[in-house]
């Protein structure tokens, strides 16, 4: 890759004086389908009152538009890699195969279909996107078909006729419902199903097994406002929403706490309501490779033939769980009236396919951020990072050139060329991760799923990456003269009750307690803030003033990466980060917290002390299993001694 001082941005038209006729001489048709028969086609211009940039997940989600306007459902299989469709139109079957999408943010989009079986032998479609001010879009909808036969030729002409009514009024709702859910832009058409209000009733009425499962939640002590409208939710939405259920979109959109709607969600698993499933997500594309119905079916290593990559499967974010609503209560399937490509891949802004030699340039509507690029089939990217205020306005990007990183301007020209041998699919995507995705990391560090489902364990040789983790330990002090001192039954009866202590404390502070490991506790946490807070609150329990307990603890705490790994048919976690904090024990006396240098520099933890009035005190830590030393902290809270 290179940068050039400038290149001419020629890949739109002039949306002023867009015809059909101009349109073909930009995009002609190849002669293999026009000898075929003689096209048929229109060109349509639509004036929306919203912007590109709101109408744009609309416009890239056409299986619901087609949904809208009442186009058939169509059905899909994905074969080595490539895609194929078949449905019933007007009595008649048509069989096909999908070529690739392309698409450019807030620009435009393209499909094609080679048909097997209809009354067509291809079509191919395109969307441009032009901006008319500040909050207005103008869009041309240009539909070209190769006819079959005498049928093919005149069935189409009617169609195209019904469809452009058909497009009319679709895109005069879509402003509409855009409208209505502008705060939830981000969802898109989805946004339609997610904000219908509940049932205003007291006592709603659910069909009988719903209404036995509303009397389980109630009995298990979850809300009852909240377990209405989950019931409500799953007898009203879209199948396409329900399909797979996202649990951190709803939060958002609910305005109600994830972890309080997770809990409902789980419970409704164990209820009948629900299933859940662990989804392989292929890195590149997003798309879902293995759907397991239980965590120790995940596989260690899976593939996309799409994006023609194998990948390995325990790597961070690469697993999304989801919900699924029970089959006994309601038959959901995967409803498709377009293949809907762009829409499936949101995070990828620009897809354009070369052949062997070719090149095209393009103006990119990218905002400032971090994109990777990337060529399709091929697992190493270069990082493109776009900043206002850099003199560089334009990209070259050749298939033998792969920098580590670039700085570029904002939305800036670019220009790609094919110099391999073969067709080259050029892809630049978002480099931030899905937000609304449920990561194994979300459970595991959730109490009441490994109360609720403690059965689920990884399989043997699977470890799992659940990134950046607060490991903290905790452990009772002069045990063995507590235990000869109490008795056996006694101290029992004291450790036990110094558990429910500990558990009861880690899930205050949004933890999950991994083990015991004799009096012993590791437990996990989303933030060292979060952990020491945690801390604090247990030295304080089970201090000299709490007469109630003779138990004292010390504490230890770390933060780093971790792996999820099956030990003893438990979710346990493993690693440096682990040893590193139970080693940092040895520094700790009864009623001390002890932490590491990691975790006294995150910036929430420092606020925290500083608005508590905490301090701490450095001390040395010797590293004895590599012959080093390194700092470590106490902390000094209210009444503690050091």
């Amino acid at each position: 890759m290179q940068t050039i001082d400038s290149i001419e941005d020629n890949d739109m038209l002039d949306p002023n004086t867009l015809d059909l006729q101009t349109y073909l001489e930009k995009y002609p048709w190849e002669e293999k389908w026009t000898s075929l028969g003689e096209p048929i086609e229109k060109l349509w211009k639509f004036d929306l009152d919203v912007s590109p940039q709101e109408v744009w997940p609309w416009l890239i989600d056409t299986s619901s538009f087609n949904k809208r306007i009442g186009i058939p459902e169509m059905k899909f299989q994905e074969i080595n890699g490539r895609l194929f469709g078949k449905s019933k139109n007007a009595g008649i079957v048509s069989e096909w195969e999908e070529v690739p999408w392309e698409w450019e943010y807030c620009k435009q989009l393209n499909n094609a279909r080679i048909y097997s079986k209809g009354f067509a032998y291809y079509v191919r479609t395109r969307y441009l996107v032009y901006p008319l001010g500040e909050n207005s879009t103008r869009l041309f909808v240009y539909f070209g078909w190769i006819p079959k036969g005498w049928l093919g030729k005149n069935l189409l002409k009617i169609v195209m006729v019904q469809l452009e009514k058909a497009y009319a009024k679709g895109l005069k709702d879509v402003v509409e419902d855009l409208i209505k859910t502008r705060s939830y832009s981000w969802l898109g058409p989805s946004a339609l199903s997610v904000i219908k209000e509940s049932k205003s009733e007291k006592n709603p009425v659910f069909p009988a097994r719903m209404q036995q499962i509303r009397v389980g939640y109630i009995r298990e002590g979850q809300p009852r406002e909240l377990v209405d409208k989950v019931l409500n939710y799953i007898l009203d939405a879209d199948e396409s929403d329900l399909y797979r259920i996202r649990i951190k979109s709803l939060s958002k959109v609910w305005k109600i706490p994830e972890k309080e709607l997770l809990l409902v969600f789980l419970h409704g698993c164990r209820l009948g309501l629900f299933t859940m499933s662990w989804d392989v997500v292929c890195p590149h594309c997003r798309g879902v490779r293995t759907e397991a119905q239980h965590l120790g079916d995940l596989p260690t290593r899976d593939t996309c033939e799409v994006c023609e990559i194998q990948f390995e499967a325990n790597q961070l974010n690469s697993i999304e769980i989801t919900f699924h609503v029970h089959p006994s209560i309601r038959e959901v399937q995967k409803r498709m009236f377009c293949a809907a490509e762009p829409s499936t891949k949101s995070h990828i802004r620009f897809q354009k396919y070369l052949d062997s030699g070719e090149t095209y340039n393009s103006k990119l509507l990218l905002s400032p951020g971090v994109y990777r690029l990337r060529v399709n089939g091929e697992k190493n990217y270069s990082l493109l990072e776009i900043k206002e205020e850099i003199p560089n306005e334009t990209l070259v990007w050749k298939t033998d050139e792969t920098p580590e990183q670039i700085e570029i301007a904002d939305h800036p020209k670019l220009i790609l060329e094919n110099l391999s041998s073969s067709r080259k699919g050029f892809v630049i995507e978002e480099r931030k991760e899905d937000q609304d995705c449920l990561r194994p990391t979300d459970l595991f560090n959730f109490q009441d799923f490994r109360d609720l489902f403690s059965q689920e364990a990884l399989s043997t040789d699977l470890q799992l990456d659940i990134g950046m983790q607060t490991i903290l330990f905790t452990d009772i002090v002069g045990s063995t003269k507590f235990y000869y001192n109490k008795g056996d039954s006694g101290a029992f009866s004291e450790v036990r009750y110094h558990f429910v202590e500990v558990y009861k404390v880690v899930r205050e502070f949004q933890g999950a307690v991994v083990k015991t490991i004799g009096d012993a506790v590791m437990a996990a946490f989303p933030s060292p803030s979060a952990a020491v807070e945690a801390s604090v609150k247990l030295q304080e329990f089970f201090s000299e003033e709490n007469t109630e307990t003779p138990i004292r603890i010390r504490i230890s705490l770390h933060t780093g990466p971790c792996l999820a790994v099956n030990l003893n048919s438990n979710i346990d976690y493993f690693g440096n980060t682990v040893n590193f904090a139970a080693k940092l024990q040895a520094i700790a006396d009864g009623g001390e917290v002890v932490f590491s240098e990691v975790v006294f520099r995150e910036k929430q933890l420092r606020q925290l002390m500083t608005e508590k009035g905490w301090k701490v005190k450095r001390v040395k830590f010797n590293q004895s299993w590599i012959n080093e030393e390194t700092q470590a902290y106490k902390l000094v809270f209210n009444g503690a001694k050091i």
